[in-house]
Formats: C-alpha cells, structure tokens, sequence
C-alpha cells in the first residue's frame, strides 16, 4: 500500500497506542452476534401497519418482554407496557388526561424500561448502543444502562436519577426517549426490497419514517420507480402517478402530503366530462380521507381525464422509442373509434371528447395546461424531493448483504433458463449487467435530466422485459375498458415460474457474485396467495418471496396481511401476518406466526457477516501502520 497513504492515515492516530486500542476493540467486535435484520417488501403506502410493524419489531419487542418479565409481570402489564413502548406519546397523554401518570407509575415504569433496553441491547457493543442514543439524556441513559445496581450505594445512585428525572418534569421526555431506543435496538438494519408507493394512503408518512431511521436500504420497485421518474420529469409517469393515486381515492396524499395542486384537473374534469357518469371509472375506497373528501362521481371524472391524458403520453413516449417493441400498448392509435373497439373487442365505454380520431396522441390546449401545471408540482415539490433523493441516496435496484441478494421484480430469463438479453441504445444487457445499466440510467434521469433516460425509466415502471415489473403488459387500459379476459391476461416472465428451482437460484446468485456459505434471493412484487396453498419459501430454502399482501387491497386475494423476513444471528425467519386488524389495532399484545426456516448452528458472529470482511480489512490495515508508524 502506498506510504503516502500510510502518513494520511498516521494524522488520525496520535501514538502507536491509540492504534493498539483500535485493534483491540475491532478484534473483539468481531465475535459479538451480527445484529438482526428485517426485509419489508410492497407496503404499498399501508402507513399504519408498516409502522406498527417496525415500532413492534414484528412483534418481536413483545416476545423479548415476555421473555424478560415472564415471571414478574402478568399478561396484562407486559401488554401495556408494550403499548408504551409502541406509541409513547400517545399513551402518556391518553394517561395525563386520565390523572394516571402518577409519580409511582413513573418510576416503575422508567426502572421496567431500562431493565428492558439493558436486555434487548445485551448483545451489543456498548460503543455501538450508545451511537443510538442521539442528544438527549445521554449522560443518564448511559450511567442507568450500565450502572450496577445491585451495589448499595449504586443502588441508591441509580434511584436518585430516576427520582431526579421525575423530580424535574423530565419523565415523559425520559420515557419516550427509551422507547425509542429499545424501538431502534430491536431492528438493527432494515431493508425495504421495493414499492412503498401506490395503493395505499399514506407512502409520505412511511418516508418521513424511513427518513429517521438510522440503517436503512431500498430496492426500488416499479411503483417507487414511477415516482421518481415523475419527480424526474416525465410527464407520462407524473399522469400515471396521478391516475394511480386517484383510483385509490388518495386525495389527502397527493394534495396534503405531497402539496400537489388538483384544482386544474378538477376544473378541467368537471367541465370535460359534464355529462359523462364515468361509471367505469369509480375510485376504489379502502381509506377515507380528512381534508380532501372528494365524492366519488367527481373522483371519476378526474380519473378519466387524467388516464386519457395519460395513453396520450404513452403513446408519444413508444413512438419516439421503437425499440421498446411495445407498439401494441399505444391504446389510442390501436382503437377504431368509428366501430368503438379495441383489438376487436368492443370498448365498455366510447365517449373520447378529447381525442381526435385522425391525431389520437394530440393533446388538448386544456389538456396540456393540465398535465404541465401537475409536472411543475412534482419538479419542484419540497417534500417529494426530499423523499425522492432519499430514495436515490439509500436505494438500488438491488442489493448483496450477507448472502442475501435483494430486488423487487425479478431477473429476465428466456424458457430456457437462460438470462435473457434487453437492448439498450443498440446494445444487449442480461443478468448482473442489465441491473447495472437499468441502476446507471435510473440515476441519471434524475440528476442529468436527459429525455432518453426519464424514457427508459418509464419501460422500467411496466415495460415487459423490465426486471421491476417483468410481465407481458400491465392492463391498465383494458382492465377499465374491456370485458373480454385474453385481453386483459398479464403474462409473466419464466422467472417466476423458473425460480422455484434450487439451480435457477444458484445460477442467479453465481451470476451477482454471491459467495456466502448460505445464500439467497429475497424478493416481492408478485404476493403470495397464501390461502390458494402457495409458499412464500421456494428452491429448497433459497428463494424468499416476502410480498404477502400488506396492502389492504390484496387482502382478499392471499388471505393474509403481509410477511416479514427476520434475519438474526440464530436464524432467518419468516414472520406471517394473518391479520391486518390485529397489526394496527392490538399492536401491545400482537403475535405473528413466526417459523424458523434457516437456523444457524453456530451462531452468527460478526466475523461471519459483510460488516465482518470489512473490520478484518481495517484490522490488516492498522497493523500495517502499527509496523510502520515509527518510520513515516
């Protein structure tokens, strides 16, 4: 290694025993457990049970307590408890208002939390705790923690800061404090395998979250992906953005989360579409919302207006990109508007006040005021674009973390097995290499703005070899205009099927360069219809499909809500949630079925992990410099 760098490196260490005290910290580091990781996948904007979730550790947090006060607290208090360590605030003001924040409920409750933080944290570093507790209370969170109380006169200590913290009308501040701690404790890296947006009411809620958190990751999904090339600025996906927030009836989102200005639209809507019940396109309601309580015959007559401005983009994005071969999605162009039908079958609805028959794609004056004044609330939106760049800085399309290989869609293959190649520009991708150049381009549409990369990111959201959606079209055309079924069929790559054998799998992860002794592919995007008897578990154990329907929509089709996949330094575990209710609504006693499908005999250490590779690299480097220090 270069001397230069060793003399660099030699400024930040003033004596060869500050270097020796490094060494041996990181030495022993590395026989601590690896700390325990959680894959979400397709929360689809399900902000309350997605954070009940996380606050909960999937109901981790609740095993740990009973584990810990199973003989000194009865159900009913290791509830509560949970309760408070779940929602803090809430809590304490709902007791406040009761009169039951007594000095004797304080103090029992601050000496219950510390014993369950010193418990649920045994297994770090104190170095690496103490990271996690942030400005406030440091000093005393720190001496509680690792104070012996069993001495007398630590004893006595240990209550007067408590009595103390009471004392100054600190205890509500304190407790919320610890709850966060143990909260953040629980789940030490957590990764978000694609689609927080769409569907569901509140993705900007599950951002502001994510924002927070300290050891977080995300592969992009094709939902998160129309988002950020609507950020970008591509119009096309700003309408569909728009036409898919809609169809859910997610006024509040769009307009009091993210500050986007529906007026034109509704304007344009209600005028345009006077006359027109729009039957066909009724919004779906599965969340009411606050401020924004749009009926839905008005929802309906925006949706239309905002979908057919939306085929129009379509349209003149797949012409100006033939190589895309999806000519056969450009709606308005395959329509015979004289017969009104579309590939043959008759259209449910006809009535296109908008379109002209001998220019299909043209757009309206109305409507290109409409689609523009939407584009510039998307480009220059506060808080969107914090989300966006946060999507940008801390995701992928996929990710390697020890021995897991994470993406949301899947890998293109032929029926053969064979990766199978794209066309990019005039040149083929496949495998590793596809991601990477589909990764390079995502991130230049939004820093670079050029038009052919914010088109690209369009195919990425549904073109059919795209690895984020992977299908032979998304219908959402003819799921709203037509009745006949082979129209409307979305057939999906061989992936899906192909990946249910341990050979695929192993070729795939030859192919990313996954090494570990045990490996795997976790993914989402397609839910597991649990109560049709599918598997989340495929290929003998290494293949994880973790989307299990968290989004209330899908709750009729997998007859559950939701998986989590648990990876600590006993097993990878697969927690399924059989019951929406029960996550947001008995979240102090709530459960999941947890089954342990790899169980690691021994334990994993830190040594065993990636963080491990990268200490032993510090720990050769440093004693290089050891060697060397004396001479530079």
């Amino acid at each position: 290694m270069d001397e230069n760098y060793f003399k660099l490196l030699k400024e930040y260490y003033p004596s060869k025993a500050a270097i020796k005290d490094e060494l041996i910290t990181l030495n022993a580091k590395l026989y601590l457990p690896k700390g325990t990781e959680y894959f979400f996948s397709d929360v689809h904007g399900e902000a309350p049970a997605f954070l009940q979730l996380l606050k909960s550790a999937s109901g981790n947090i609740r095993e740990k307590t009973s584990i810990h006060f199973g003989e000194t607290l009865l159900k009913e208090e290791q509830d509560k408890l949970c309760e408070l360590i779940y929602n803090p605030k809430e809590v304490l003001h709902d007791m406040e208002m009761n009169g039951e924040l007594t000095e004797d409920y304080l103090t029992i409750t601050i000496h219950r939390l510390i014993s369950l933080f010193r418990f649920v944290s045994t297994k770090y570093a104190k170095s690496y705790v103490k990271k996690k507790f942030g400005y406030l209370f440091t000093d005393i969170v720190d001496e509680l923690l690792y104070t012996n109380d069993s001495e007398f006169n630590k004893k006595q200590y240990y209550d007067k800061l408590v009595e103390n913290i009471i004392r100054y009308d600190n205890a509500q501040d304190f407790i919320v404090t610890i709850t966060t701690l143990i909260q953040r404790i629980s789940v030490d890296k957590l990764h978000v395998v694609g689609d927080i947006y769409d569907r569901g009411p509140s993705p900007q809620i599950i951002m502001d979250e994510l924002l927070t958190f300290p050891n977080v990751d995300i592969q992009w999904g094709n939902h998160d992906i129309e988002w950020m090339g609507a950020a970008a600025g591509n119009k096309a996906l700003v309408a569909a953005c728009i036409a898919n927030a809609i169809s859910y009836n997610n006024f509040d989102m769009l307009e009091d989360g993210y500050g986007i200005n529906l007026r034109p639209l509704y304007e344009f809507a209600i005028i345009t579409y006077k006359d027109d019940p729009c039957e066909l396109f009724m919004p779906r309601i599965f969340d009411k919302n606050l401020y924004d309580n749009i009926s839905s015959e008005i929802a309906a007559k925006m949706f239309k207006a905002i979908s057919i401005i939306r085929y129009k983009l379509d349209g003149k994005l797949l012409e100006r990109n033939p190589d895309f071969n999806m000519e056969d999605r450009n709606f308005l162009k395959i329509i015979d508007f004289e017969n009104k039908t579309y590939k043959g079958a008759s259209l449910k609805d006809g009535h296109f006040p908008t379109v002209d028959p001998k220019d299909p794609l043209k757009l309206t004056t109305s409507e290109e005021a409409v689609i523009d004044a939407l584009a510039l609330d998307f480009k220059r939106g506060v808080k969107l674009n914090r989300h966006i760049e946060f999507l940008y800085e801390h995701g992928a399309i996929y990710k390697i973390e020890n021995g897991s290989l994470l993406f949301h869609g899947c890998i293109p293959l032929n029926e053969d097995g064979t990766f199978m190649d794209v066309e990019i520009w005039g040149k083929n991708y496949s495998g590793k290499a596809l991601f990477d150049k589909f990764d390079e381009i995502a991130r230049s549409a939004y820093y670079n703005n050029d038009q052919a990369s914010l088109d690209i990111v369009w195919y990425l959201f549904y073109g059919k070899q795209s690895p984020l959606f992977g299908k032979s079209q998304f219908s959402y055309f003819e799921n709203i205009f037509i009745e006949e079924e082979e129209l409307r069929k979305e057939i999906y790559n061989p992936y899906y099927k192909l990946s249910n054998q341990e050979e695929i799998v192993d070729m795939i992860l030859d192919e990313f360069g996954v090494t570990a002794t045990r490996r795997r592919i976790v993914n989402g995007h397609v839910p597991v219809k649990t109560k049709k008897g599918e598997l989340p578990v495929k290929a003998k154990g290494k293949l994880y499909v973790i989307d299990g329907g968290i989004a209330k929509p899908y709750h009729a089709k997998t007859g559950i809500s939701g998986y989590t996949l648990v990876f600590n330094s006993h097993a990878v575990s697969l927690a399924e949630h059989n019951n929406y209710e029960s996550i947001t609504d008995e979240v102090s006693s709530y459960r999941p079925n947890i089954k342990e499908i790899e169980v690691l005999h021994p334990r994993m250490l830190i040594k065993d992990t990636d963080e491990g590779k990268d200490i032993r690299q510090r720990i050769e480097v440093l004693e290089e410099l050891l060697e060397k220090y004396d001479n530079l």
